[in-house]
């Protein structure tokens, strides 16, 4: 598979994402950098048709937007968590839930956001790594772009972790 201009801009776009959600875990309203970031990380996901990474930051959108309107805490976790059965349901439907991988994304998704919804650090930790588990599954698969979601969720889970134990 040749490497295009184009390929190369998005794969940017993507690691500009990553940057920009991690700068964001040290600011106070990290919201804003969360959806900012999430958006260029799924122009990355679109451009390389990479249907479970669209959906994971189409997720944390709408989580963290939910968040930056003031929907509260239950708002918060509920949108997030029906777009992850949504998810699952689609993957069902169309016969794509062959693998233990693809469940432990989804199941990170739904971690995550639960994490993030409440400050749990060991949701937060078991949705990062979850999410690294299944990123790295999809290197291994020959979606090479995967890497920046390996890194930035096995960062996520290496904070989440220090935290916990600091």
């Amino acid at each position: 598979m040749s490497i295009t201009s184009k390929d190369s801009i998005f794969f940017c776009s993507g690691i500009l994402g990553a940057l920009i959600i991690l700068f964001g875990l040290a600011q106070t309203n990290a919201q804003v950098y969360f959806v900012v970031g999430a958006v260029f990380l799924l122009a990355t996901a679109l451009h390389f048709k990479l249907t479970y990474f669209i959906a994971l930051e189409l997720i944390l959108i709408a989580g963290h937007g939910a968040m930056l309107m003031g929907l509260g805490p239950v708002s918060q976790l509920v949108l997030p968590i029906l777009l992850s059965i949504q998810l699952l349901t689609y993957y069902i439907l169309s016969g794509q839930l062959g693998n233990v991988f693809r469940l432990t994304g989804i199941a990170g998704i739904a971690l995550l956001s639960i994490g993030f919804s409440y400050q749990n650090q060991w949701v937060f930790f078991l949705g990062s790594l979850c999410i690294t588990l299944f990123s790295i599954y999809q290197v291994m698969q020959g979606r090479r772009v995967a890497i920046i979601w390996v890194i930035l969720n096995m960062l996520f889970a290496i904070i989440a972790a220090s935290r916990l134990i600091f």
